[in-house]
């Protein structure tokens, strides 16, 4: 796991002083060893490839593991951040064909694997990854990121055809090639769901590479192409009875447990996030049947506010299946202490992800440079509520559609919206009475954080091209993407796409790197995804067991009391801490922003809000607090004002 950067354009810009600039800025994510190279691509036009890479050696320790790394054959070289849990069975089939390999790394393997197959090999690449490779013979940049973006990239394209990317987006401050300017349309969509959504970046002119794409930058055109390259489709179980049940789950869970194997792939010792759910208990069980249980030390949050704190889940199923447990305890104070360090290391604003750098902080004190978690199995099993809420809100549509005309049912949703602006509930409801009734839309409504008609007092929104917090064109790719799915597999796909991507995995890999540590999500193995996407519908949701094709494939092992009772989520005791020692920082910040800012917000709302928070007011929720608090904070920290 690592940290890369790199630059595309003349001599006067790619300048080895900016390159170390680059590299100092992503220490953090690869503090193991650092590459830096200057690659002259055409003379003639004074071009230059400037290669940046920070490395965390988790796979071949070896100095020869060491990035940049360079194809003599073709001359092609490439910087890589990732793990490829597949890469000795691409070796075998490689050396087969002749290749010879000077080293043990996936990072290798790669770079020989688009030497024979070209952009055809992340077909083969199992794991995740964002890498970008420079093919000497075309004088083109190929980058690509894993299918559902575990490991971020993200790019510009600036003045007189130079081309910049990144693992992070403050890294590429640092090229000279972007400005500190704010992107309007990303405020937009930070407020509407809590995290900007891609492939927007809170930097204008700064694009993030969606899940499952690969994009080339041609030095002779300066054309920019981006190309979608997988994404998961409904399909039929292999085996002569697969309409069977039994047959799926039996298959389901060979598959699982196939997937969870090859994450044990390491050359260090791996740690485990337990917290005390089903997702992290399963993982451990899994583990543990496989033999890679011997030694396998796990880590948990809790809290002195007992109602927030899983540690007597988290505790069953360590006494089980972990060599030691360790529990973080945190209080409002100790939270206080660590907060500036987390909020700095914010690449961009959220409003999740500090539970994850506090996390990630313990496992790396212990001495461990990877851990797995469950991410993901609420998004590909079926454990959020909008599962079995959206089903219900399509009904509500139509059956609206059917008793109402479209002008009697817009104006009824309108007035109805505006009288209950404050009730998210009611909000919500009546959004999607007054919507096509698309899932997307409907989704979309769902994960929504500020509704419309705060938002609009918020920001001026009037003259805004997004769709519901989202790009137009970003849109219709998610529409094409869930076309012909059912609803639970469309759900899940979008929740993957949009909530997962764009906040949680991007959180934990920021969070995590600002470490040093890899975060390993077996339940996002793409074969796993694509498995699940061709199991029967019946078999995905239960009317009283959570989750049930994960549960069923541990249920023997995992003690009752995780699968019996509600879901919790892993979050902070916000509700309680933001009215309390945090209140007065939040009410500084508020109160220090001019009326008169970049980022266009209305700062009396804000103000008006907060207070809403503050004295309980319905529908003003930790989360919303939060939200303008993390803005405000990572613009005065990140953009000058």
């Amino acid at each position: 796991m690592c940290g890369i950067a790199g630059i595309l354009g003349s001599g006067r810009i790619v300048r080895r002083p900016i390159l170390e600039k680059i590299a100092n800025s992503l220490e953090h994510r690869g503090p193991d060893n650092e590459g830096v190279e200057t690659i002259s691509v055409d003379q003639s036009q004074d071009r230059i490839l400037g290669l940046v890479h920070r490395r965390l050696s988790i796979i071949d320790l070896s100095e020869a593991a060491h990035q940049p790394m360079h194809d003599p054959e073709t001359g092609n070289w490439i910087v890589f951040n990732g793990e490829i849990y597949n890469y000795r069975e691409i070796r075998e089939v490689l050396v087969g064909d002749g290749h010879r390999f000077k080293t043990n790394s996936d990072t290798e393997v790669i770079l020989t694997a688009y030497a024979k197959w070209g952009e055809g090999c992340l077909s083969k690449l199992r794991g995740m990854f964002a890498f970008a490779l420079w093919c000497a013979r075309e004088k083109k940049l190929f980058l690509a990121i894993d299918r559902v973006g575990i490991k971020p990239l993200y790019f510009c394209k600036g003045e007189s055809g130079t081309f910049v990317f990144s693992s992070e987006v403050r890294a590429l401050l640092h090229s000279g090639v972007v400005k500190r300017e704010i992107e309007p349309l990303a405020i937009d969509s930070f407020l509407s769901y809590g995290a900007i959504q891609a492939p927007l970046t809170m930097i204008k002119g700064v694009y993030s590479l969606r899940p499952a794409h690969y994009l080339t930058y041609s030095q002779r055109s300066g054309d920019i192409d981006v190309t979608q390259y997988w994404t998961p489709k409904v399909g039929t179980l292999g085996g002569a009875d697969s309409n069977s049940h039994r047959h799926a789950r039996e298959y389901f869970e060979s598959v699982l447990k196939e997937a969870v194997r090859h994450h044990l792939v390491s050359d260090v010792p791996l740690g485990i996030f337990l917290s005390g759910g089903i997702d992290s208990s399963a993982l451990a069980i899994l583990v543990s049947q496989l033999g890679g249980g011997n030694g396998l030390e796990s880590f948990t949050v809790t809290f002195p506010e007992s109602s927030y704190s899983e540690g007597k889940y988290s505790r069953l199923v360590a006494d089980k299946f972990s060599a030691d447990h360790h529990e973080i305890e945190l209080s409002e104070s100790d939270l206080q202490g660590i907060l500036p360090q987390a909020l700095e290391a914010m690449d961009q604003p959220t409003v999740d992800g500090i539970n994850v750098y506090i996390l990630s902080k313990a496992v790396h004190e212990k001495g461990f440079k990877a851990v797995l978690s469950g991410q993901g199995s609420d998004e590909l099993f079926g454990g959020y509520n909008t599962f079995r809420r959206i089903p219900l809100l399509k009904r509500f549509v139509r059956c609206t559609q059917t008793c109402l005309g479209n002008n009697q049912r817009s104006g009824l949703a309108d007035w109805l919206s505006r009288l209950l602006q404050h009730s998210t509930f009611g909000s919500k409801l009546f959004q999607c009475m007054g919507s096509n009734g698309h899932l997307l839309d409907l989704y979309l409504i769902s994960r929504q954080l500020f509704n419309p008609h705060t938002k609009n007092h918020l920001i001026d929104t009037e003259e805004s091209i997004l769709r519901n917090g989202t790009l137009g064109e970003t849109a219709d790719w998610l529409v094409s993407e869930i076309k012909g799915l059912d609803t639970f597999s469309g759900i899940s796909l979008l929740e993957m796409r949009c909530y997962l991507a764009n906040m949680l995995l991007r959180d934990g890999d920021m969070m995590s790197m600002a470490h040093g540590l890899e975060i390993r999500v077996p339940f996002l193995d793409h074969k796993l995804i694509e498995c699940v996407f061709s199991m029967p519908s019946d078999t995905k949701l239960h009317n009283r067991l959570p989750k049930p094709l994960l549960v069923h494939s541990v249920i023997d092992q995992m003690p009752k009391e995780i699968y019996q009772r509600s879901k919790m989520g892993f979050t902070f005791p916000w509700e309680i801490w933001l009215r309390n020692q945090l209140r007065y920082q939040v009410d500084d910040l508020l109160h220090e922003t001019p009326d008169s800012n970049q980022m266009g917000l209305n700062m009396e709302e804000c103000r008006k809000l907060w207070k809403r928070f503050l004295y309980n007011k319905s529908g003003m929720t930790w989360s919303r607090a939060w939200a303008l608090y993390i803005l405000l904070f990572w613009v005065r920290r990140n953009i000058s004002t």
